[in-house]
């Protein structure tokens, strides 16, 4: 039989029959083996039911002079030499500590005692029914001399994990009980000790359901002898780690206090500045240096010229370290960024031991003069952020769209960027003309038609003197942007689709037409063909605005896409600070990717700049989020729609649910009702409640996972969320 990775044979060895009876009548046989061996010599050959380990266990009892009929089976030790045993096992009770609370935890429903014994059969920690046996006595050795075969001492001789019952005792005071035993071996597979249940045998101990039990609770006791293994090479490696702290502390506190001196210095400098140490890895950056290259600081430090710039160490650096007024450049994404420098030389001057870069973006967003309004167009498709495939799509779209003149309409969610998107095309398409822009929801209805087509003098009360163009004559040979075009109002729409189709304009009051050189680029949040089908929208000017048609992901489905604007805000903040949190905690980086994010990249950006001016420390953590954060809800103005975001932080960062799911039923049905998978730890099952085998198994696998609830859960088989959930229950923290 293997258990847990153990050969053992003799538990097989107990009941070999089929059913009851015929393992009685081998139990029977047992006994009168044992009987004749002691009474008349006569030693017993090797069987089913007797294994030749236990025949070679009487044998020697027998020549060591052992008395079968003793009723004092241990040999007391002195005070001095017990504590001496005692302080030598110190380390492993320590670890062992938690390992027998998770016994105590069980409160088993039979009589039994559970002990940690030492190599000598000193027992060095028990938890149990102490007046069970009178024979287990505090300050005294029980091995095979002292008490003839016994389950301990068979393991830690052998190396295997034992069950002796009743008459496999040598000694008669033994008959009653079942001992189970396993070997506890240290980091260099030496057994140092055994771990021993004892209980009373049951009223049939040859039973088919005892023997299930018996297999059950080894298989209990060999997981619990793992863990203690565990557990002791973990404390071995937190002795060196606390040896290897102590001699390097003074060195750490030097490193740290320099370290702090250097990320001031760069950091206040405002300039974006990157340290290379003598093999060009990046050690130090400003904030501004993390915010040119659209990254986050624990992403530069540590990166080589080559990853980070393109650029291989040290030969293209060369030119920079000849003479400090020269200017390298290196291709950074879709940005062209300069390079300057000085190199730290030795003291001697002879070798390099690092380099100052000084970076500039050399590219420059066009920008274009609306006429009289001024207005202006900043954003190319090279300023469009996002490493999504999703956004990436949409900008390789737009790029083809905007090589053509006709009429593009931008669909998306509120916050995607849609006015980026539009000011890209323009500057990609009509860079030399005027970007003129018009919020159809902004602007009052009864303004918007002087807004668009402009006006002549006298047009109406209070019109200016000299009359005044509109938006679509000041777009000539440029962009007509039309933002929100849902919220046109349905009497002006027919107006302006005679305009896209004559390219031609008359001013309010006015006489004649215009002739105008325009592309309109519009852009909604809304479904213009559900207006469509409300009455709310012309048909046919849709289709004359969505020739071609670009839909910009929410944020939401942009795999990887939130934590790179998170900490890409998170820069902006720090570079104008120039000090304040530069990370976000992992609970904060799993609640960020997990919440769905109504209001997209503009609601992203507030709820960073608020956790930023919020936060005490160098990490942004739960608590300095906005409270809407915390709660799960749509955003600082009231919940999404449609969805029942069930995910709730605790302070520490702890997630009562994993996820954003549909109301359940509340019909009584199990939709929605996740049912904790059996833990594959096991137990006697008739000695034990059901809660407290759960708990004890949630402890047990917290320490075999020093901790970590992912690794814990995967052991038990079940939901992380689950694992949270009976944490809590149990009141395990």
């Amino acid at each position: 039989m293997n258990v847990y990775g153990f050969e053992v044979s003799h538990v097989d060895s107990l009941i070999l029959g089929e059913n009851d009876e015929e393992n009685r009548i081998q139990w029977d046989a047992l006994a009168e083996a044992r009987r004749s061996f002691i009474a008349d010599g006569i030693v017993p050959h090797p069987a089913g039911w007797l294994h030749a380990d236990i025949i070679d266990s009487w044998t020697r009892c027998k020549e060591m002079g052992v008395d079968p009929e003793s009723t004092d089976l241990a040999t007391p030790l002195s005070d001095d030499d017990f504590q001496i045993v005692k302080n030598e096992y110190a380390k492993l009770v320590e670890a062992a500590k938690p390992l027998i609370e998770i016994i105590d935890d069980l409160n088993l429903n039979n009589e039994y005692i559970f002990e940690l014994i030492s190599r000598n059969g000193v027992t060095v920690l028990r938890t149990g029914d102490m007046d069970l046996h009178s024979i287990v006595r505090n300050c005294s050795m029980m091995n095979e001399p002292a008490m003839g075969t016994n389950a301990h001492t068979l393991c830690m001789k052998y190396g295997k994990p034992y069950i002796v019952l009743g008459p496999e005792h040598y000694c008669s005071a033994l008959s009653d009980i079942a001992a189970i035993a396993c070997p506890v071996f240290n980091k260099n597979g030496v057994v140092v000790a055994s771990l021993l249940l004892t209980q009373p045998l049951p009223e049939k101990p040859w039973s088919v359901e005892y023997r299930r039990l018996l297999s059950h609770a080894l298989g209990f006791i060999t997981s619990i002898s793992a863990a203690l293994e565990n557990q002791m090479v973990f404390q071995d490696s937190l002795a060196m780690i606390a040896d290897a702290d102590e001699r390097l502390e003074e060195e750490r506190a030097h490193g740290m206090r320099t370290r702090h001196v250097l990320d001031t210095a760069v950091g206040s400098s405002g300039d974006p500045i990157l340290i290379l140490d003598s093999s060009g890895i990046v050690q130090h950056a400003s904030p501004e240096a993390v915010h040119l290259l659209r990254t986050t600081m624990d992403d530069v430090i540590g990166r080589s010229t080559e990853s980070l710039l393109g650029l291989e160490w040290p030969s293209a650096f060369e030119p920079l370290m000849e003479s400090s007024g020269v200017e390298i450049t290196a291709q950074v994404g879709p940005k062209l960024v300069g390079i300057r420098g000085n190199a730290v030389r030795s003291a001697q001057g002879m070798e390099t031991e690092g380099f100052v870069a000084r970076i500039s973006g050399l590219h420059e967003p066009k920008a274009r003069s609306g006429g009289a309004s001024g207005e202006v167009a900043t954003i190319t498709f090279d300023d469009i952020l996002g490493t999504s495939g999703a956004m990436h799509e949409a900008i390789a779209l737009a790029r083809r769209y905007a090589l053509t003149s006709e009429n593009v309409l931008i669909t998306g969610e509120s916050g995607t960027g849609k006015e980026y998107f539009a000011q890209a095309i323009h500057n990609a398409s009509r860079p030399t003309g005027s970007f003129m822009s018009v919020n159809c929801a902004a602007i009052p209805p009864r303004l918007i038609e002087s807004e668009l087509f402009g006006y002549e003098s006298g047009a109406f009360t209070g019109a200016d003197k000299a009359g005044k163009p509109g938006k679509i004559e000041l777009a000539d040979g440029g962009t007509l942007f039309l933002d929100e075009i849902g919220d046109m109002p349905l009497e002006l729409q027919a107006t302006l689709l005679r305009v896209l189709e004559n390219k031609s304009v008359m001013r309010l009051g006015g006489k004649s037409y215009r002739k105008v050189d325009f592309r309109v680029v519009a852009a909604t949040n809304r479904s213009l063909a559900k207006m469509v089908e409300d009455g709310l929208f012309r048909e046919d000017l849709l289709y004359r605005l969505s020739i071609l048609t670009v839909t910009l992901p929410p944020l939401r489905i942009r795999e990887g896409d939130i934590l790179f604007f998170a900490y890409y805000f998170l820069n902006e903040c720090r570079r104008k600070s120039h000090e304040g949190p530069a990370r976000f905690t992992p609970a904060v980086e799993k609640l960020l990717k997990e919440y769905p994010w109504p209001g997209n990249v503009r609601q992203i950006k507030n709820a960073i700049f608020s956790a930023f001016y919020a936060a005490v420390s160098d990490e942004i953590d739960i608590p300095d989020l906005p409270q809407y954060l915390r709660d799960g809800t749509g955003g600082p103005f009231g919940d999404f729609e449609g969805l029942s975001y069930a995910a709730r932080y605790t302070p520490d960062g702890v997630a009562v649910e994993e996820q954003a799911v549909e109301a359940a039923p509340d019909d009584g049905s199990a939709a929605g009702k996740e049912e904790a998978a059996d833990v594959p730890i096991m137990l006697p099952e008739e000695f034990l409640r059901m809660d407290s085998i759960e708990g004890a198994a949630i402890r047990l696998a917290l320490m075999y996972a020093q901790g970590n609830v992912t690794q814990a859960a995967e052991m038990l088989q079940i939901s992380k969320a689950t694992l949270y959930r009976k944490i809590k229950e149990h009141k395990l923290r």
